[in-house]
């Protein structure tokens, strides 16, 4: 029990080190935000930071406005700033609702000045996320999930917001064990429970299964993919810059697998301007034929173009699709209307009819892209610690 009040408040600091800011924490009132919140307490009173207490009533069941009332008190009676955000569905489905939570989270953040937003996913999440992506198609490292720290899943609203999970080599049981030495108490989401949704049906399922083997074999995927997301980090740092334009140029390199598919990925969410990644099919496609020496010409795909020029692969933005209107300051996800700042003396011709036209900007893809880097390379730091942590765990329960 001791261990969570001197772990998780290390690994949150390790995770703020790169901001002086306050941090943001997502708390639903379940057991492992609230666990989270409480252990970010002791985090925040050590270090003397700023701790803000996000929650969202998302309206799709009736007690939500209560649940996010008694997060609010909760926060308050630790001293913190809390504030309720609100959600009013017209979609009635988790993705959407994970979506919008995301965007209010975010904006959310950014608006206190957090560059950092805790959530309580924990390990207990990671296994059941890794059988029920390895029920589909995918490979071990892209079905363990999610990471110690990533960038928000949505743009532009998570524009320079990173996501820590410092729970993420803990499991659900403990964390209520410990709560309840705290005399706390947690809400209980009926939807957890219910055979409707995947997740609550691969919990029951895992109830079933021997547990130290899944511990063993999701310790080993977390590995896996910490190596991954490390050489994606160095393949990203290396082989791809930007232009001030906003033209990018990804220099060719003999590589193949998921990293090369990943970098891809990427880069051409980029140079979209969008959070939405391209089917896996026609990636693995183009992916393919960049490393056999092409595309001979331009070809366009998830909202960008592609084209091979020399020893290099330039990518910008497809024409047709750019949303030509300032947004809260951003220009179709890749620009920022900013005072004062020297524009590039040439626009390369490639680029050039897909840039603003009357504001003085800035790109904001090397710093999209800067994050991304350093992001991958701190949660696969984390996650190769966490997953040696879960294996010396397993050992002990076995032996006991």
């Amino acid at each position: 029990m001791r261990r969570l009040e001197t772990h998780i408040p290390d690994l949150i600091g390790r995770m703020a080190a790169g901001s002086d800011g306050p941090v943001a924490i997502a708390v639903s009132g379940g057991s492992d935000s609230l666990a989270l919140m409480l252990l970010a307490d002791v985090w925040a009173r050590r270090t003397g930071r700023q701790l803000r207490v996000l929650t969202v009533d998302h309206g799709l069941r009736r007690e939500a406005a209560d649940e996010a009332r008694h997060v609010a008190d909760r926060a308050k009676t630790l001293g913190h700033h809390a504030e309720i955000l609100r959600w009013t569905p017209d979609r009635r489905s988790q993705q959407a609702a994970r979506t919008a939570r995301h965007k209010l989270i975010a904006r959310a953040a950014q608006k206190a000045g957090a560059r950092l937003v805790l959530f309580g996913h924990t390990r207990t999440d990671i296994e059941e996320t890794l059988l029920m992506r390895l029920s589909r198609p995918s490979s071990l490292t892209g079905a363990v999930g999610p990471q110690p720290v990533s960038v928000s899943p949505v743009w532009p609203d998570g524009r320079g917001v990173m996501l820590g999970r410092p729970l993420c080599g803990e499991r659900r049981d403990a964390l209520m064990a410990w709560l309840r030495t705290q005399r706390e108490n947690w809400t209980e989401d009926p939807t957890n429970e219910s055979d409707t949704y995947e997740r609550p049906r691969i919990r029951k399922l895992t109830a079933c299964l021997d547990t130290s083997r899944l511990a063993r074999i999701t310790a080993d995927a977390m590995r896996l993919r910490a190596v991954e997301d490390a050489g994606l980090a160095q393949a990203l740092r290396r082989h791809v810059s930007v232009h001030s334009s906003g033209l990018i140029q990804i220099d060719h390199e003999p590589a193949s697998g998921r990293i090369s598919r990943r970098k891809l990925s990427i880069v051409l969410q980029l140079a979209s301007g969008t959070d939405r990644p391209v089917a896996p099919q026609s990636l693995q496609t183009l992916n393919r034929e960049i490393l056999d020496g092409g595309p001979a010409g331009r070809v366009t795909l998830g909202g960008a173009w592609v084209q091979r020029r020399g020893g290099h692969v330039l990518i910008g933005r497809d024409p047709g699709e750019v949303s030509r209107q300032w947004c809260d300051g951003v220009w179709d996800g890749r620009y920022i209307a900013e005072a004062g700042v020297t524009q590039p003396a040439e626009i390369p011709f490639l680029v050039r009819h897909a840039v603003p036209e009357a504001k003085a900007w800035r790109e904001i893809m090397s710093d999209r892209l800067s994050l991304w880097i350093e992001t991958l390379d701190l949660g696969a730091r984390l996650a190769a610690e966490l997953a040696g942590a879960e294996t010396m765990a397993a050992s002990t329960r076995r032996r006991g």
